[in-house]
């Protein structure tokens, strides 16, 4: 066998460390190309929210006199119908008003202590120390369903047959005619302005709204 002397020894070994450095290599990039691959999925799930319609349908019936006279009482309703698809609370409040003929607000009682007008309340509904009248209660609300009509929250209103004219008497000269005139000041040729307010809202959230 042939010796190889010094020189092709060293180009040997040159050789042989570069086949180790090109696997080494090689080694490298699989490692490197293994660690990139993986599974993997993505999934999408649409989903769409219908909200319910809300509606309430507020329907008041009532004529309006005009020739109010004492005792008489004049028939008034106001109803809610929920024409929607979400449950209700309901509540009212009413506001009232008399106003003479010459423009002087009037007070809801006569001199006399007269209630002037009576409101004729139903049943069904509640007086919370709030001024509020609830459907129900306001610690237990009657539940306005889809499709349902509340009980009207009142029936009518009278004039107290206990007022009376605010006449001013006026004699002829000869004192053998007497007229009576209306001052302007009183009941009598007034107006009266009842305001009702309904409120509702959904059954589910009453209590955080109303409280």
């Amino acid at each position: 066998m042939k010796k190889l002397n010094n020189k092709e020894e060293k180009d040997k070994e040159k050789k042989n460390k570069k086949k180790t450095f090109i696997v080494a290599g090689i080694s490298v990039l699989t490692i490197l190309s293994g660690t990139l691959a993986y599974f993997t999925t993505s999934t999408n799930f649409k989903n769409d929210f219908k909200s319910g319609l809300y509606q309430a349908n507020v329907v008041e019936t009532f004529v309006a006199p005009t020739n109010w006279t004492p005792g008489d009482t004049t028939a008034k309703e106001i109803k809610v119908t929920n024409n929607g698809s979400i449950t209700m609370a309901v509540r009212a409040k009413y506001t009232e008003k008399w106003t003479s003929k010459d423009g002087t607000n009037l007070s809801l009682k006569d001199s006399n202590n007269n209630v002037a007008s009576i409101i004729n309340f139903n049943t069904g509904w509640t007086k919370d120390s709030d001024g509020y009248y609830y459907y129900g209660s306001k610690s237990s609300l009657t539940k306005l369903e889809p499709n349902q009509t509340s009980t009207s929250f009142i029936s009518g209103v009278t004039f107290n047959s206990n007022i009376v004219a605010d006449i001013k008497e006026t004699k002829s000269a000869d004192g053998k005619t007497v007229t009576y005139t209306s001052t302007g000041k009183g009941y009598d040729n007034a107006t009266y302005t009842l305001t009702i307010t309904i409120d509702t809202v959904q059954y589910n959230q009453a209590i955080n709204v109303w409280n």
